[in-house]
């Protein structure tokens, strides 16, 4: 140390200046070059930066590659944008050249050369001001077919409002932040271009179930049809006039050429002069003779007077024993103790809209128990009406609710979960879906499935129109975006929207799964079960049953567990369920990978959630 200490100070001592001049000249030839190290790394960060902005550009429009206004300069001026924006340097530059860009519609490929220009720290001291790199991109259409499906949480909470982002004050409501961010997923997936390869997509609005329209019958089964009603009455002949009532025991009737016989059942209307006691009353005939009877065990000697009056008081032979209403339908198939639901009678308008329980039958009448001549004013009935069946599978189901109250629902066009299969995709032919009978409260969804499609222009009016309402039945909404894309469920689909067989190659089949809270609904005989949680409607339109399946998050877990050992690939998105443990279980569970399981918490994040599903189902691949 001491010898280096030596040399320094002869070094400083020594007056000599040609020896520090030619110092001088090599210590900024050194420092440029150390200098030169840390520039042309600073150009490898910046063009390493440009390479992934440009990707991501070439990326973004090469969809615009089928549009036909598009040009070579409006790519370039928005390449450009992209890379520099995305390098976030202002002392960095970087070009587009428009004779750069090469758009082959025939392949769907975009190709982009970038020129990029970056100021130096340390060699411009030896005269280089910039450096200069150059990057290039191409983009092409994917060699693969995709067929996605969406399940869409449009239930009542959808309403509630929410921020359009983190730093935006501004509220929307949920229903329509996903309506813009599907739009986004729509245009990213469905490209115009639908060769050499397709891309379709399939949308599953649900709530408390799914609406399948006009394919209903197919899929959970017909409904059983009405029989029609040809009669309905109490009285067998005509009404007899009542000409004297003797207080006698038992009390003596005069009525001329009656026609009645001992044991009828006779209903006395409410004209009887004086003597009251009778009126609007059923007797038994007793002691018949031609023009008069007695009534059986009544003692006349107690009851006020008979006065003649006008009009006169009139008898009338009952069909039943209690005066009821007697129904005539040609082979009804209802039986004795179930329920007919009635309408459209003229006559009898008193039954129409009513649920009454079945007493007697024959194969072509029925009694409707509790009408008694006495309760009501019945007229009568020749020609018109309907009357329907009230068990699992007709128009109108009548069960009893958790409170053993009789309940009356008419089916919909809604489904529900089936039992059994309710974890596999097995065809409606094998077993039918759940049907569906909602209370007023939580009536069927508004919005239909859409069977896989490549109409852009379609889906993006149906996404524009989802509206809100009904409780959370997350499972179906699971089942259906499985089935959507299921060759083995086989729904009654037109052809364009058939799925493609499994051993199809070069299809991907995705399910995109998005809700904003519980799953609390679930069926027992096609109504909610007494089961469901809190948030499925009120409980006194449940059915006092348990669903066989399960909770929602079971079912849903099952389906989304057989839904991957199938090869479906699962995106899921929680949007704003910060609150539900479960919910966000479920999501995470369901995805096919952590990196699949989405969440969003503003409008915003949702849009940009759905951006990033559709950026990947588009794929797109980065050739050179």
């Amino acid at each position: 140390m001491r010898h280096l200490f030596d040399l320094f100070e002869r070094f400083r001592a020594d007056e000599r200046g040609a020896f520090a001049v030619i110092f001088g000249l090599m210590a900024i030839v050194l420092f440029a070059m150390a200098g030169a190290v840390v520039d042309f790394v600073s150009l490898q960060q910046a063009r390493n930066r440009a390479q992934v902005a440009l990707d991501a550009a070439t990326l973004a429009l090469q969809r615009e590659v089928f549009e036909d206004d598009t040009s070579a300069a409006d790519i370039a001026t928005k390449a450009q944008a992209l890379i520099l924006e995305r390098i976030g340097d202002p002392r960095i530059s970087a070009t587009v050249d428009p004779a750069k860009v090469v758009i082959n519609e025939e392949s769907g490929s975009l190709y982009i050369e970038a020129g990029l220009v970056v100021p130096t720290i340390f060699v411009q001291l030896v005269g280089v001001d910039e450096l200069a790199a150059t990057v290039l991109s191409e983009a092409t259409r994917g060699s693969l077919n995709i067929e996605v499906a969406v399940a869409l949480d449009i239930t009542g909470s959808m309403n509630q409002t929410i921020e359009t982002s983190d730093e935006d004050s501004g509220e929307i409501t949920k229903i329509e932040a996903l309506q813009t961010a599907l739009q986004e997923l729509i245009t990213l997936v469905v490209q115009e271009q639908q060769t050499p390869t397709y891309s379709k997509m399939a949308l599953v609005p649900y709530s408390m179930g799914v609406n399948v329209g006009s394919d209903a019958d197919t899929i959970r089964g017909p409904v059983v049809a009405p029989t029609a009603i040809t009669n309905v009455a109490w009285a067998s002949g005509s009404s007899i006039p009542v000409s004297n009532a003797e207080r006698t025991n038992p009390l003596r009737i005069t009525a001329s050429n009656h026609g009645f016989q001992n044991g009828d059942r006779i209903y006395v209307d409410e004209n009887v002069g004086g003597m009251w006691q009778i009126r609007n009353r059923i007797f038994t005939v007793s002691n018949r003779a031609a023009n008069s009877f007695t009534l059986q065990g009544v003692n006349g000697s107690n009851y006020s007077s008979f006065q003649s009056s006008n009009p006169l008081a009139r008898v009338t032979k009952c069909l039943t024993t209690n005066c009821e209403l007697v129904v005539t339908s040609s082979a009804h198939g209802l039986t004795t103790n179930n329920y007919a639901y009635i309408t459209g009678t003229s006559g009898t308008s008193q039954v129409n809209n009513y649920a009454w329980e079945i007493g007697s039958t024959t194969t072509n009448t029925f009694v409707l128990t509790g009408s008694s001549r006495t309760n009501r004013n019945y007229g009568s009935s020749t020609s018109s009406g309907s009357a329907y069946c009230t068990l699992p599978g007709c128009e109108y189901y009548i069960f009893r609710n958790p409170y053993n109250q009789l309940r009356l629902h008419r089916i919909s066009t809604c489904v529900t979960e089936r039992n059994p299969d309710a974890d596999t995709d097995a065809p409606p032919s094998t077993t039918l879906l759940g049907r569906n009978y909602p209370g007023s409260g939580n009536p069927c969804v508004a919005n239909t499935i859409t069977p896989l499609t490549s109409d852009r222009a379609a889906l993006a009016t149906i996404a524009q129109n989802l509206t809100a309402s009904g409780s959370t039945a997350g499972h179906i909404g699971v089942a259906w975006a499985w089935y959507l894309v299921s060759p083995n469920f086989n729904g009654p689909w037109p052809a364009a929207s058939q799925p493609a067989p499994d051993n199809e190659p070069n299809v991907l089949k995705a399910v995109v799964l998005m809700t904003d809270g519980e799953f609390n609904s679930v069926y027992c005989n096609g109504v909610i079960s007494q089961s469901s949680t809190s948030g499925s409607g009120s409980t006194s339109d449940h059915i006092n049953c348990n669903a066989p399946n399960g909770s929602s998050y079971a079912q849903a877990e099952d389906l989304c567990d057989a839904m991957k050992d199938d090869g479906i690939l699962v995106f899921t998105v929680g949007f704003d369920i910060v609150d539900s443990q479960s919910a966000q279980d479920l999501m995470a569970n369901c995805a096919s990978d952590a990196s699949r399981a989405y969440e969003a918490n503003t409008g915003q994040a949702l849009v940009g959630v759905f951006a990033d599903i559709g950026r990947q189902l588009s794929l797109l691949r980065v050739t050179r």
